[in-house]
């Protein structure tokens, strides 16, 4: 009630007096969003697909500003899975093209559970490149085989870097010509005993590191990138990786490149009972000393991602709760909500408050261009029917007492979206 209090008067000061009154402002070229298709958020929970034989997974594309109806908008069929966390799809900075990672294949028709989802869900191992260059008709163009179920990847201008399951394949690299194909394919040394995989990978501003986490021993490193000609050559393993909590997973650079945000979920995707955390740590680009945490802050239960501002001084997490619980169960659908922290040079965080809203398992969010509001994805709704996923956008004030505010419209996509992208 108090965070309640606060908000309104926040409102009557005028905090939100630059927000825009459109129903969806976001300063953007274009929004990205891949939607699974395959199964229901509660899956995640109790193995359930609840399938409709008519969803498909698919890629979304929306061009701002939006209008009423379709207009702007426009969507392919590209082979996805939320069972990838939230780093399975990447979109250069200048857009273009997109890239999406096939981590899981559609299950035969009849299936309709799994006792264990992350194991028996079958493999895919494509990347597929979607020509994005008209966000109202985007085309799959083509796909190729990278390695046995991919988890993670990350773009640095054509420079795409991505991990998979596969022996000999964890580390990928790949430099993109103009229209998407791999003008170079590089298996990467990862350096990395047999018990392990990167789940999640991420390049440095600079791009000449690259930031991974690994599953089994829940540790994060950094790979030097070696360069010949100016063209990626090699990567080399800098001093020893670093141990961030019970269930690390996605992972981001500050935007100056200084420290590097770790989630930790404490727990399997949709089944976390506790508060996870967000854990800085300190890199040593040079190897001269240990890697180290910096600091770690409680943040949410069931949190898919958290994205940075554009000027470095905010985060937000986008955590699921409860919400893919079953929906017979009590509170499914309910418990959804963003929780916003300032950010200090150090790299620490303070938590500004939580704001709650509907939707059922929400896993990624990014802010626009400027920093002024947020895109959230909305994996499903507590409605009855064929249903939908959706996209909400949320006014961010700024200053020494940052704020949001829901905005008054959302827009629908394919039912199971979790991972969105801004093109700027």
């Amino acid at each position: 009630m108090k965070q309640v209090a606060l908000f309104a008067g926040l409102a009557a000061l005028g905090s939100f007096s630059s927000f825009a009154q459109a129903p969806i402002t976001f300063n953007a070229r274009g929004l990205v969003v891949v939607s699974d298709g395959d199964m229901s958020a509660s899956a995640f929970v109790d193995g359930k697909l609840l399938r409709d034989n008519t969803s498909k997974d698919q890629l979304t594309t929306i061009k701002f500003p939006v209008e009423r109806g379709s207009k702007g908008l426009g969507s392919a069929v590209v082979s996805n899975s939320a069972l990838g966390f939230s780093k399975t799809l990447a979109v250069p900075s200048n857009g273009g093209l997109a890239y999406v990672l096939e981590n899981r294949i559609r299950p035969e028709d009849g299936v309709a559970e799994y006792k264990d989802l992350a194991k028996e869900f079958p493999a895919g191992e494509k990347l597929f490149v979607v020509d994005i260059l008209n966000l109202g008709a985007p085309k799959a163009k083509f796909g190729f085989p990278v390695g046995k179920r991919p988890t993670s990847i990350d773009v640095n201008k054509n420079e795409l870097i991505l991990s998979t399951s596969d022996a000999g394949k964890e580390l990928v690299f790949i430099e993109a010509g103009p229209d998407g194909k791999p003008a170079r394919f590089l298996n990467l040394p990862a350096a990395l005993d047999t018990a392990n995989k990167i789940i999640d990978i991420t390049w440095h501003p600079s791009g000449d590191f690259i930031a991974f986490t690994l599953d089994n021993s829940n540790e994060v490193g950094l790979y030097k990138v070696i360069r010949e000609a100016g063209k990626l050559k090699n990567v080399e393993m800098v001093g020893k990786p670093v141990k961030v909590g019970t269930e690390p997973t996605f992972g981001e650079f500050s935007t100056d490149g200084k420290h590097y945000f770790v989630l930790d979920a404490k727990g399997a995707q949709g089944k976390a009972t506790g508060e996870g955390e967000i854990l800085v740590v300190d890199f040593s680009m040079d190897g001269s000393a240990e890697h180290k945490v910096a600091g770690q802050t409680p943040i949410g239960t069931n949190t898919g991602s958290f994205a940075i501002s554009p000027d470095g001084t905010m985060l937000v997490t986008v955590n699921a709760a409860k919400s893919g619980s079953p929906w017979a169960e009590a509170g499914a659908g309910s418990g959804a909500s963003l929780a916003l922290f300032k950010v200090a040079a150090t790299g620490a965080l303070t938590k500004v408050a939580d704001y709650p809203f509907e939707g059922i398992y929400p896993q990624s969010v990014a802010f626009d261009k400027d920093g002024s509001n947020l895109a959230v994805a909305v994996y499903e709704y507590l409605e009855y029917g064929i249903g939908n996923g959706g996209i909400e956008f949320w006014s961010v004030g700024k200053g020494d007492a940052p704020a949001l505010k829901k905005q008054g419209a959302k827009i629908s996509v394919g039912k199971g979206a979790h991972t969105l992208r801004v093109i700027p």
